[in-house]
C-alpha cells in the first residue's frame, strides 16, 4: 500500500463527502474518478458549518485552496415562546451553504474531473472485486470504490439490503432567503448571530450564509433557517412528503417540488407558532423544502474493496452540526489508512472501519439525546 501512484479510486457521488474523499485521495497520489448521476450541482441543501480541518488538510498536502466563503456568527441568541432572550458569545463558528461549498470544492478538484449524468447501477460481488456497473452500459474497476451517494444511497441498498433510515418522529422545514427580501429591522436583528426560537414541540434556528454568488457583503447574504416540528406518522405526513408530481418521497421534497397545499400548510403553521421576525423569514422564502428526520447506523462500512462514507454510511440528526465533520473525518482517515504500508488492503480498511463506526454511532447517540432534550422525536 506504500506505492499509491498507480492506485485508482472510483468515487460514487459528487456530494460533500465524495468530493472531500476525492481530494484527500488525490493528496495521496491516487488516480480518482468521480461519477455523479445528476447533471448539475446540487441545490437541495441549505446552510452548514465550515470545516476548517478539511481546508487545513489540503493545504498541508500542497493542494492550493482559496478558502471557503463563510459568514461568522459572533453571537448566539436564544428566544423563548414566553418572551425572554438569552444572549451569549458564539465560539467563532462560520457558516456557508451547500451550493457555495460544492462549487468551490469542484473548482479545486476540477469540474472536468467530475463525470455528470453517469450513475452507478450495480456493485457486483458484494464490493469485493472493486467493480461497478454504470448507467451508460459500461463497467469500471478501482482499487477502492468510495460510495458517497448520500441519504438515499443505492450503494447501501445493494450492499446492505433491508437497511434503511427509520423515521424519528419529526420533520424539518428548511429554506434560504436573500437579505434584500427582508425588512431592514429583521436583517439587523439577525445580523452576525445564530438565533434560535423554542416553542412547544417546535423550534427554529437561523443564521447568515453567503449569497448565491458567494458574496459575504451585508445586504448580499442570505439567511438560512431550519424549523423542526413533531409530526406523527399518518396521512398528514404522507401528504407533506408527496411532491407536485404525485410522488411520495422517503426523505426530502426538494425545492420547487412542494405542492401549493404543503406550502400553505407550512405558512399557516408559521403564523400560528412563530414570533413575527421568524415568521417574516419563513414566509419570505422563495423555495422552501421539507425533510423527514431519520436515524440510520450500519453494522459495517467495508465490503471488500468498497466502502461507505458520509450520509451513505449513517445519518446523524442535525442538531449537533456534525454531518460535515463526519464526512471530512471519513474521507481524510480513509485516505490516510490507504496510504499506510500494510500486508493486505483489507487490513487497512478494517482498522479504518472500526474507528469510523465508533464515531458514527457515538455522534448518532449524542444527537438523539439533544433531540430528546428539545422535545423532538418519538
Amino acid at each position: 500500500m506504500d506505492d499509491t501512484k498507480s492506485r485508482r479510486a472510483i468515487v460514487i457521488g459528487a456530494s460533500y463527502a465524495g468530493l472531500v474523499a476525492a481530494l484527500a485521495l488525490k493528496c495521496q497520489n491516487w488516480n480518482v474518478r468521480v461519477i455523479e448521476k445528476s447533471t448539475t450541482p446540487s441545490r437541495s441543501g441549505g446552510g452548514l458549518v465550515v470545516q476548517r480541518r478539511m481546508q487545513e488538510y489540503l493545504e498541508q498536502h500542497g493542494l492550493a485552496f482559496p478558502g471557503i466563503s463563510g459568514v461568522p456568527a459572533r453571537t448566539r441568541r436564544l428566544y423563548r415562546h414566553d418572551g425572554p432572550v438569552v444572549e451569549m458569545p458564539e465560539l467563532a463558528t462560520v457558516y456557508t451553504s451547500w451550493d457555495v461549498l460544492l462549487r468551490e470544492l469542484e473548482g479545486v478538484i476540477g469540474a472536468d474531473r467530475i463525470e455528470r449524468g453517469v450513475a452507478m447501477t450495480d456493485i457486483p460481488d458484494w464490493g469485493a472485486s472493486g467493480m461497478v456497473k454504470l448507467s451508460d452500459g459500461t463497467t469500471d474497476r478501482g482499487d477502492v470504490i468510495v460510495a458517497a451517494d448520500g441519504i438515499g444511497s443505492l450503494s447501501r441498498r445493494l450492499l446492505l439490503p433491508g437497511v434503511a433510515p427509520s423515521y424519528a418522529g419529526y420533520i424539518a422545514w428548511r429554506g434560504m432567503v436573500p437579505e434584500h427580501e427582508l425588512s431592514t429591522e429583521t436583517v439587523e436583528l439577525f445580523a452576525d448571530t445564530l438565533s434560535t426560537w423554542q416553542g412547544k414541540e417546535t423550534s427554529i434556528l437561523l443564521y447568515e450564509v453567503p449569497g448565491a454568488n458567494g458574496s459575504v457583503e451585508p445586504g448580499e447574504r442570505r439567511i438560512n433557517w431550519v424549523w423542526y416540528e413533531n409530526m406523527p406518522t399518518g396521512p398528514r405526513l404522507s401528504e407533506l412528503m408527496t411532491d407536485s408530481t404525485g410522488f411520495e418521497h422517503h426523505t426530502t421534497v426538494g425545492r420547487k417540488l412542494m405542492t401549493s397545499d404543503t406550502q400553505a400548510y407550512m405558512e399557516k403553521r408559521a403564523r400560528q407558532e412563530l414570533s413575527p421576525q421568524f415568521q417574516e423569514v419563513v414566509l419570505s422564502t422563495p423555495e422552501p423544502f421539507v425533510q423527514k428526520i431519520g436515524d440510520l447506523t450500519v453494522p459495517r462500512l467495508v465490503f471488500g474493496k468498497t466502502v461507505l462514507i458520509g450520509d451513505a454510511a449513517s445519518l446523524t440528526r442535525p442538531h449537533i452540526g456534525s454531518g460535515t465533520a463526519k464526512a471530512v473525518d471519513d474521507a481524510i482517515y480513509l485516505a490516510t489508512a490507504l496510504s499506510k504500508p500494510c500486508n493486505e488492503e483489507l487490513n487497512c480498511l478494517a482498522a479504518w472501519e472500526q474507528t469510523r463506526l465508533y464515531d458514527h454511532h457515538g455522534l448518532a447517540d449524542y444527537a438523539k439525546a439533544v433531540a430528546r432534550r428539545l422535545g423532538f422525536g418519538s
